[in-house]
């Protein structure tokens, strides 16, 4: 893929074109204001960036990556953006399916035949994409057993695929309804690896360095040293700032460290590129009941407009990534301060663009 490469600001520098009118000045002045009040320079901080036209016209950021040491959240913060990482597994399996390597048709039992043995109804790869599958959330599937996922050290994909392989049912037939799952997306991540041969990181890795995307990567290890690490904070509701030890390891539902740089060049692409991957990730999965849910993308309107979405939570990280296709409008937000809300962040600075 031609990635064409992006020169970014990385200071507080923000800007709409060379000659910013008098409304695009207010329309930055009232951006920063909600950044401002949302995040306390002492605090967790986090990055905003905004592509228009298929160009970067606002990149920020505001606190802290890291509390103990007083490390700026900049560029160069990776930062975790949970779910909002399952567009790219969802892009690597599409890929695959462009180049005729898998077919989203398939059945999952082809590459797992341990999986739902008692289920008569095909369970396809395109089920797993748009969460309906069936298959149960393993963040229940754990509870149900007295289990925490957070707290269980070193979990990854392995363990996840273990504990499908025990149950017997699923929640409804595959395809008849919409039931979002983490479950999914793991099984999609062994399935690349079945298919390519290659370790699910390492694979993602090489995808991410051909969107030129260096500083992207899924969690290797719970223990392994990333790069400009933020790291999660939340008060919990005490009045003091407590960061969240993150002892799990599973990749492809999320856990994928990235720093707004990449992300913002990833955007870009995804607005100038007529290539057919990028076009078709962006599109409902064709022959599917569901339309409202598509590659690792919510397609539901945000703020009375047509947009593909998504969001991301896990402990004190989020992220937030919001795509109007008609006005050619990216809003996309991390963050390592659990206090605070990029959803509604998005939203509003997306009114103010929008004139909403």
């Amino acid at each position: 893929m031609k990635i064409v490469k992006s020169i970014f600001l990385t200071s507080i520098v923000s800007l709409f074109s060379c000659n910013p009118n008098s409304n695009e000045s207010q329309q930055l002045e009232a951006i920063d204001s909600i950044i401002y009040k949302s995040v306390k320079t002492n605090h967790p901080g986090l990055g905003v960036g905004i592509v228009k036209n298929g160009e970067v016209i606002y990149e920020k950021y505001r606190g802290f990556s890291n509390l103990q040491h007083q490390i700026p959240f900049s560029n160069k913060t990776r930062s975790n953006i949970a779910s909002t990482a399952k567009q790219f597994t969802a892009m690597m399996v599409l890929d695959l399916a462009l180049k005729e390597k898998l077919n989203l048709d398939d059945n999952i039992r082809n590459y797992f035949p341990n999986l739902y043995k008692t289920v008569a109804d095909k369970i396809r790869i395109r089920h797993l994409i748009n969460h309906s599958s069936g298959i149960h959330e393993y963040v229940d599937l754990l509870s149900e057993e007295g289990k925490v996922w957070w707290k269980h050290v070193g979990l990854d994909n392995n363990d996840i695929m273990k504990l499908l392989e025990k149950q017997n049912n699923l929640e409804f037939r595959p395809g008849t309804k919409y039931n979002y799952s983490n479950s999914n997306y793991i099984v999609l991540a062994k399935i690349i690896e079945k298919v390519t041969g290659e370790k699910f990181t390492n694979y993602s890795k090489n995808f991410f360095n051909k969107l030129n995307m260096s500083e992207t990567s899924f969690v290797e290890r719970y223990m392994s040293v990333i790069p400009n690490r933020a790291s999660p904070y939340s008060d919990w509701g005490k009045g003091e700032w407590w960061e969240t030890p993150m002892v799990t390891k599973t990749s492809g539902e999320g856990f994928l460290y990235t720093t707004l740089r990449d992300q913002l060049t990833f955007e870009k692409e995804i607005q100038n590129s007529n290539n057919a991957l990028f076009v078709k990730s962006q599109k409902p999965i064709p022959e599917s009941k569901i339309e409202t849910y598509g590659f690792g993308l919510k397609l539901g309107d945000r703020i009375g407009r047509k947009a593909i979405h998504h969001d991301g939570v896990t402990l004190g990280y989020h992220s937030q990534t919001i795509r109007f296709p008609n006005e050619k409008l990216t809003i996309f937000i991390l963050s390592n301060n659990g206090n605070i809300r990029s959803d509604l962040m998005a939203n509003e600075i997306a009114k103010i663009l929008l004139n909403e």
